[in-house]
């Protein structure tokens, strides 16, 4: 499949020195990446669902591919999946993300058949973490290849793709948490070269396979598609496309499968499902109360599809956008803290069209900043580390604690509230936005802003990857000097 997006009629200017990432840079972020690889594995999340999707190929070899949820549902209520009975670790997402899974496994379930692992789940795992950073490389050469469509300059470009695996939030969010989010960034990085290239049909298609993997992709695809399309005909099919997948796979299931209900209902129950999360944050008002976040996603689906950016203005406005609906939904909702990888390369576009590109840079910074600091507080506990390789490795040396976060314990010794912490990190990501809007609407159409000059300064290049020293430093170090005597 041949990718290409139209031309954006900027003339390229190209970086005062023509730079592009040295060794010396990518071997600050390998290293940042290793010692995160070494200390951290959040395995629970990818273990279980590796599991679940290798089970999946265990329903499909036996011809019961519509009894996997139940199959599931069964083997987790009887104490499988590392899971209490009475919190099973039901399989809860949609069958195509399992099914994407279940081909990634796929390698070491037939080598399990063969050779019957002691540890299969553990090498799940490992192999799970591995291919998701491989999938993060290969969507920051995405990203590096749609940035040049953009800037006409191959140099400022490459800085695009080493920005997104330099970002402490990569680090933080694919290696230390251990997440599978990165398979619907992935897709719709791939989806916005058929976005700019104005072949919303295909577009649409790759959005709503997205859609499957996490729901969030939706909230980019309404303004975006307002953007570029004004009639309500076309406005209707591209939406049906999107969301038909999953509402056919979801039907499908909830007939066929008896245990995709239970498990969809132990999620409401558990308040687990996506649209519990999005109405938690509430006003009161008239004759029920209003969910926050759903009134400003409308607002920002109004101004997408009233406004009407000239064509170089247009990658800027559909890139600040998505940022400000995905920064709504993090200012507006109780997230989990791999989550952001979904806005990181947004925000990446988002600073490279700025004319004032260090300001966005060091906004960027701030805003990861408070992020891992609100984190560090409220999402270190003892199963971030206890299979790390760090932990596996020297249990007998050092004494992993049920809480190894000495920035948490500080805090809650001394009658700190979290509040002040998350307020800071929505603060800041509303700044950025902000300025980032204040900058589209000064840019001029002889100076757009992905064809304006930047000024890489390596300080704050390895300041913003150093943010992730935040979350790492406390807890490794306390573990370190906490020796079995």
């Amino acid at each position: 499949m041949k990718l290409s997006i139209s031309n954006q009629e900027s003339k390229p200017v190209h970086l005062p020195d023509n730079t592009s990432p040295s060794l010396a840079d990518w071997f600050i972020v390998i290293l940042l990446a290793a010692v995160a690889f070494i200390c951290f594995d959040q395995a629970f999340d990818m273990r279980i669902t590796m599991l679940h999707s290798s089970d999946l190929l265990q329903c499909l070899f036996s011809g019961k591919i519509f009894h996997f949820y139940d199959y599931v549902l069964g083997r987790a209520s009887a104490g499988a999946y590392f899971s209490n009975p009475g919190e099973p670790n039901v399989a809860s997402y949609n069958i195509l993300l399992y099914i994407t899974m279940a081909i990634l496994a796929l390698p070491l379930y037939l080598l399990n058949l063969m050779f019957r692992f002691n540890h299969y789940d553990v090498l799940l795992n490992g192999w799970g973490r591995i291919l998701f950073i491989g999938l993060s490389v290969f969507c920051a050469h995405l990203i590096t290849r749609l940035a040049g469509k953009f800037t006409g300059d191959p140099a400022k470009a490459k800085w695009t793709g080493y920005f997104f695996l330099s970002s402490p939030l990569f680090f933080y969010c694919v290696i230390i948490q251990n997440q599978y989010d990165m398979l619907s960034v992935l897709i719709t990085v791939l989806a916005l070269f058929f976005y700019f290239d104005k072949k919303n049909y295909k577009f649409s298609a790759l959005m709503s396979l997205a859609v499957c993997y996490k729901i969030f992709p939706l909230l980019i695809f309404v303004p975006l598609i307002l953007l570029a399309e004004k009639r309500l005909g076309k406005l209707f099919q591209y939406a049906v496309i999107a969301v038909a997948p999953f509402l056919a796979t979801t039907f499908a299931y909830s007939i066929f499968d008896p245990g995709y209900q239970a498990s969809q209902a132990f999620m409401v129950k558990s308040g687990y499902d996506f649209f519990s999360w999005v109405i938690k944050a509430q006003l009161g008002g008239g004759s029920s109360n209003i969910s926050i976040f759903m009134v400003v996603l409308i607002l920002i689906c109004v101004i997408a599809y009233y406004i009407k950016p000239k064509p170089a203005d247009f990658p800027a406005s559909a890139f600040t956008l998505c940022a400000a609906s995905y920064g709504s939904f993090f200012i507006f909702i109780e997230w989990h803290p791999q989550w952001f990888i979904i806005i990181l390369p947004f925000f990446i576009f988002m600073i490279f069209s700025m004319k004032n590109f260090r300001l966005g840079v060091l906004l960027e910074i701030a805003v990861s900043a408070s992020y891992l600091l609100a984190s560090s507080i409220k999402f270190i506990t003892f199963y971030m580390m206890n299979n790390s390789l760090l932990v596996t490795s020297t249990l007998d040396t050092f004494t992993l604690s049920d809480q190894p976060n000495p920035v948490y314990n500080f805090f809650i010794a001394q009658g700190y509230s979290y509040v002040p912490f998350i307020s800071l990190f929505a603060g800041l990501l509303i700044a950025l936005l902000f300025v980032a809007y204040k900058d589209l609407n000064s840019v001029k159409t002889e100076h757009t802003g992905f064809g304006s000059g930047i000024k890489i300064e390596r300080r704050l290049l390895y300041l913003r990857s150093l943010t992730i020293l935040i979350y790492i430093l406390p807890p490794v170090i306390y573990y370190l000097s906490s020796p079995i005597h």
